[in-house]
């Protein structure tokens, strides 16, 4: 089991481990917070970051392959998690679960010498009028299922789903995850744009990249912001 360090404030739990991972080397250890101050997301953007919702970064010994799947694994932890409330999460590619086409949490990960650090942020019990205020089309678990959700649970179902896949995938990798994760990619068959590629996006790539069919011709991509079209 991954052990928890808590805290009730802090500036990011990302930005804390990528700081202090050196004290953790060979632990497994996940950093959670009740609030951040200054929570971040994928290319540095901010989170927003009000209590009772849930803020976890993990610490881990870097897998012996397919180590650039670990954001990927987190999320699908994550969905096994979002599942049990009979829900039907999906995954936008690079780094966003969805529900009901909103965004309900985010996943992330660095790479420090032999470390990983993936973390992830999750709406929980977000309320309408704080969701409206995101930039973006967002929602919580607790707008879902419409009433108040338990922290500590969906923290400790994560925390044990999470544990559970990363002993597994340290000696399979990411093959025994890949088929249902990919069965969960959002907006299969829509034309999107990733940088300067424009395609319909076609399906996952079993490294972790999207496969977008451009005018016939398959691209295979690796990083981008993913902006639906149609």
């Amino acid at each position: 089991m991954i052990k928890e360090i808590h805290f009730p404030k802090i500036d990011s739990t990302h930005t804390y481990a990528l700081h202090r991972f050196e004290e953790y080397l060979d632990e497994c250890v996940c950093i959670t917070a009740d609030e951040q101050i200054s929570g971040i997301g994928r290319k540095g953007d901010a989170w927003t970051s009000p209590k009772d919702n849930l803020f976890a970064t993990f610490i881990l010994p870097l897998p012996p392959k397919e180590s650039e799947n670990l954001a990927q694994l987190l999320a699908y932890s994550a969905i096994k998690v979002l599942e049990k409330f009979a829900l039907v999460p999906t995954f936008k590619w690079p780094n966003d679960i969805l529900l009901s086409h909103k965004k309900v949490a985010g996943v992330m990960a660095d790479i420090k010498s032999q470390t990983a650090i993936v973390s992830i942020g999750m709406n929980v019990n977000m309320t309408k009028a704080a969701l409206d205020q995101i930039s973006i089309p967002a929602t919580s678990l607790q707008e879902e299922v419409r009433h108040h959700v338990s922290l500590h649970s969906v923290k400790e179902d994560l925390l044990m789903q999470f544990s559970h896949d990363f002993l597994l995938f340290q000696e399979k990798g990411f093959a025994p995850f890949f088929a249902a994760f990919a069965n969960k990619l959002a907006f299969i068959g829509k034309l999107a744009k990733i940088g300067l590629i424009k395609g319909r996006i076609e399906a996952l790539n079993k490294d972790g990249r999207l496969i977008v069919n451009t005018n016939g011709t398959k691209e295979l991509i690796s990083s981008g912001s993913l902006e639906i079209i149609e």
